[in-house]
């Protein structure tokens, strides 16, 4: 992470990630193009494909659209390795240090930079929730990336956007690119994917998908797995359907295993209107649901919004369970000038139809010891789990939970856990989502690479841009303290933080009159002298 004066959105590597995976799939309403320029003679390097980018502390999001991405060689001469007619539409900050999406790319021995062609018209999405339509700057229609400085015996690609270096004069976007050094590969941790192709096969436990350019995906499918369908709720993945698989992975290399979370079907009569929001409910009202969004879909709505849940198929969770606080995935169909609901998932919920005692539950801590799939930790934070926070330690079974920017592999005592499920007929809390930020930081994550170590040192933490998740312990005037559940975009062992409140800051959810000792807040912002200088400061 570099320090910028522009603090753009969070995430341009996302872009990478998202095309790599692109490429891998044949990316959603778009078909990409199977005509690629011959490749250049001679021998080839093979490598693990990353794309990458850095946090903005002053966007939410990055719209661009990009119609290919090609390899170059001194003579001019390009090898297309992805293409989209019409250019397809992807939100940046979305794709967040995705980690390896082409695990065997052949990149000519004669190559000299990757283009990543875009249109012109881009958007960002500020704090608030609106959008600035912007021009980005290109040169020749694509952004380059110079392979002068890779080692091509590295193993890995990494295409980094650099957003914070990027420059807004006006509405004029220029951008800054990078191919990053062989020392970051190992803080890449985050472990999702995002795949869209045709079936090509199923079972009851696997799922093939053909990803385009990027060959096959087969993934694993189990009691966790979602299928979601605007069209049908009894709807099941055939071959010739098109999907989009949300998965997450473990392994590397030729070991590495796509475990399916959610599978959504995106060929079905109807969906083509949909759009797709992520976000936090905040009031409840019969079927009217109001919902604070975090990320939608191009086109999609921003910001808080009512929604309209009435005819929604719930997939996980139900309509009677919903209560502020949970989170929200749902497909949305315009109804005149609002939203209605076609599918719903509330995050950590029971499928429809399990026998549940409560159909949602939430707790946040640091690990105590694991033995097998049973993990012990000490609970902080807690919704809707009982009246009040669990007494003691607290252990799991997280044998069938799917893990999201970590693994099971990856926990160690002292790691920050969040796990969210459901209490079961039986009262016992069984958990289906876990996320662990951070916990994976020292994993390998691709084969070869070093693993990663970590730093207090505060000199090197001057001008980064971090995300950081915790909760409130000290409030004084112009700053508070939170003990860190954890931190993203900085290597270091911090478990406190002091975090200092400025008049431009934005809130969500929360004042700077009602912030409160307790309160467990996510807070956006850059770091000077080992103190983080907040832009945003959400209630979860």
């Amino acid at each position: 992470m570099r320090h910028s004066s522009l603090k753009l959105a969070p995430t341009l590597s996302a872009l990478a990630a998202s095309l790599l995976l692109l490429a891998a799939c044949g990316g959603g309403g778009t078909t990409p193009s199977t005509q690629a320029s011959t490749s250049p003679a001679g021998p080839k390097a093979a490598a693990a494909l990353y794309f990458t980018d850095d946090f903005s502390a002053s966007y939410d999001a990055v719209w661009i659209a990009v119609s290919k991405v090609v390899v170059v060689n001194a003579a001019g001469t390009e090898t297309e390795l992805v293409s989209f007619a019409p250019s397809k539409r992807l939100n940046i900050s979305q794709l967040r240090q995705a980690g390896t999406w082409a695990a065997g790319v052949q990149v000519p021995a004669d190559a000299t930079s990757v283009r990543v062609y875009a249109d012109a018209s881009a958007q960002l999405q500020k704090l608030d929730g609106s959008m600035l339509n912007v021009t980005l700057s290109l040169t020749g229609g694509y952004l380059s990336f110079k392979l002068d400085t890779w080692d091509r015996n590295s193993g890995v690609l990494a295409l980094d956007f650099d957003l914070p270096r990027f420059t807004l004069q006006g509405t004029t976007l220029t951008a800054s690119t990078r191919v990053a050094g062989s020392a970051e590969y190992s803080g890449w941790n985050h472990r999702d994917a995002e795949v869209k192709g045709k079936v090509s096969a199923v079972t009851a436990t696997s799922l093939t998908v053909d990803a385009g350019l990027a060959g096959t995906r087969v993934f694993v499918l189990d009691t966790n797995t979602s299928f979601v369908s605007a069209a049908s709720a009894s709807w099941q993945p055939a071959v010739g359907d098109t999907v989009e698989v949300y998965s997450t992975l473990s392994g590397q290399g030729a070991d590495v295993q796509f475990k399916a979370r959610v599978v959504k079907q995106r060929s079905a009569t109807g969906m083509g209107n949909t759009t797709e929001v992520k976000g936090n409910v905040t009031a409840v009202k019969g079927s009217v649901v109001t919902l604070n969004i975090s990320s939608a879909g191009y086109g999609g709505p921003t910001g808080v919004v009512d929604l309209d849940l009435a005819q929604a198929t719930f997939k996980r969770g139900s309509l009677a369970s919903l209560a502020v606080g949970m989170r929200l995935e749902a497909y949305l169909l315009p109804a005149g000038t609002g939203w209605t609901g076609a599918a719903v998932e509330v995050d950590g919920a029971a499928k429809t139809g399990q026998s549940v005692k409560s159909d949602y539950a939430e707790l946040k801590g640091r690990v105590v010891s694991i033995s097998g799939t049973k993990v012990t930790f000490t609970p902080t934070y807690k919704q809707r789990y009982g009246a009040t926070l669990p007494a003691g330690d607290v252990t799991v079974d997280l044998a069938s939970a799917t893990f999201e920017k970590s693994s099971l592999s990856c926990l160690a005592a002292g790691s920050p856990i969040e796990v969210k499920g459901y209490l079961d007929a039986a009262g016992v809390f069984q958990v289906t989502r876990v996320d662990a930020e951070g916990a994976c930081a020292a994993a390998v994550p691709a084969s070869g690479v070093a693993a990663a170590t970590s730093s207090s040192d505060s000199t090197r933490m001057d001008g980064m841009m971090v995300e950081a998740k915790g909760t409130i312990t000290a409030l004084r005037t112009g700053e508070m303290d939170i003990s860190v559940f954890s931190l993203e975009g900085l290597a270091s062992t911090t478990t406190t933080l002091t975090v200092r409140l400025s008049s431009g800051i934005y809130f969500k959810g929360v004042t700077a009159a009602t912030l409160a000792v307790g309160q467990f807040v996510e807070i956006k912002g850059t770091m000077q002298a080992g103190v983080m200088s907040a832009t945003k400061i959400e209630r979860d």
